[in-house]
């Protein structure tokens, strides 16, 4: 009871006239909860990423409400393994603020692993990002209904180099013709990686279009017959690739490093702006491009959830609702940072607001919002990922 009376009353401060409010337009926390140390789950495969949230978020967080961040790098699998086996023996948990989307959420909301709904409990929720907007609402097609709040936007971009290549493959069958012609100097992350999950959908809805996959039943026989000539295509790109694809590298920093270090001609990201980052950062040459599929290539949203047993539960919605703030989603815009779209509506900005995104330098090497917005294609109900990855496995990998 006291939790539903604290937090009502942050809401209603908040929310209505923002008495005692930071630069950011947050309440300032409770003295019960300064001194706190607020835990942040999470994929810790990107430095970009982690420098932003150790570098960024956790003093801005500190500075607001006297609440220390402790980022703690863990593979979503393995973060619903622990929060399952604290759900069957009824224990107390660790995790406080869960970076998860697609089949991990739809996994996560039927299991009962998550606290909430949340999103009335966080004003910038409301405030500031758009109650039309479908990613607000259903993630890979499944309905949020309030149980976690918008992170950040993610497209599926690849990036070569135009020092290497004349030109870029903008098919699945210009890759594989790019592949022939220059065999060993391609490769890609191996499901069930997200980032290499991702691109197999891509290749799928190349060779059998997103319609055929998103009307499928999502069992593993029909799945089958429908993507089987998307797995024969990888099948016959394999030979051309890195070490004969008898192997993947298994993560996107590793990926990457082989795009860095000459081995391969592209890399791919789910990070828009990851050409960018790379090349302020001095790891990608000057001559590192963007580009997608003419036919598009896969957007997202990713979020941030509560798990059911958090510890901090008060001080882990005042993170979220920090991390969404306005002023936060511009420093995670900033390729310098990370590279990551920002979730807010552009019309609810204020005149400041609208000026510090507007000043935002990107450099180079990437593209635009606009031209990555035209290019941008669904995902296909969660459910269907993990039976794609099956089957990739079983078929291709094997």
């Amino acid at each position: 009871m006291k939790k539903k009376i604290f937090l009502t009353a942050l809401v209603l401060a908040v929310a209505v006239i923002f008495v005692g409010c930071n630069r950011n337009n947050e309440p300032e926390a409770g003295g019960d909860l300064r001194g706190t140390t607020v835990t942040f789950y999470g994929w810790g495969g990107s430095h970009f990423t982690n420098n932003w949230l150790d570098n960024v978020v956790a003093p801005s967080f500190y500075e607001a409400y006297g609440i220390i961040l402790q980022r703690v790098p863990m593979d979503i699998g393995d973060i619903l393994s622990k929060l399952m086996g604290e759900r069957q023996a009824n224990a107390s948990g660790d995790i406080d603020v869960v970076w998860i989307n697609g089949e991990n959420f739809y996994t996560a909301l039927n299991a009962g692993l998550l606290y909430g709904p949340i999103t009335h409990l966080v004003p910038n929720f409301e405030r500031y990002l758009d109650p039309n907007e479908r990613d607000n609402f259903y993630d890979f097609g499944t309905y949020i209904g309030g149980m976690q709040v918008p992170y950040g936007r993610a497209q599926l971009v690849f990036i070569g180099d135009t020092a290497v290549l004349d030109s870029f493959p903008r098919s699945a069958q210009e890759l594989l013709e790019m592949a022939r012609q220059n065999p060993g100097r391609f490769t890609y992350i191996a499901p069930p990686d997200f980032t290499g999950s991702a691109f197999v959908r891509n290749i799928i809805y190349e060779i059998v279009g997103f319609d055929a996959l998103f009307n499928a039943p999502a069992t593993e026989e029909a799945i089958y017959e429908v993507i089987r000539p998307a797995l024969d295509f990888l099948i016959e790109l394999g030979p051309y690739l890195w070490q004969q694809g008898q192997s993947f590298p298994t993560n996107p920093a590793m990926l990457d490093q082989m795009f860095t270090d000459g081995l391969i001609y592209m890399t791919f990201s789910y990070s828009p702006l990851h050409a960018a980052s790379g090349i302020l950062a001095g790891e990608f040459p000057q001559t590192a491009q963007t580009f997608v599929f003419a036919n598009g290539n896969i957007g997202n949203t990713h979020y941030m959830a509560v798990p059911f047993n958090a510890p901090n539960q008060e001080a882990a919605l005042l993170l979220i609702n920090h991390i969404i703030s306005p002023e936060i989603q511009i420093t995670k815009y900033d390729a310098r940072n990370w590279g990551d779209f920002p979730v807010f509506d552009v019309s609810r900005l204020n005149a400041t607001q609208l000026a510090q995104l507007e000043a935002i330098d990107n450099g180079i090497g990437i593209l635009t919002a606009a031209q990555l917005q035209a290019y941008r294609v669904p995902e296909v109900h969660a459910p269907k990922i993990p039976i794609i990855d099956r089957l990739w496995i079983e078929h291709v990998l094997r």
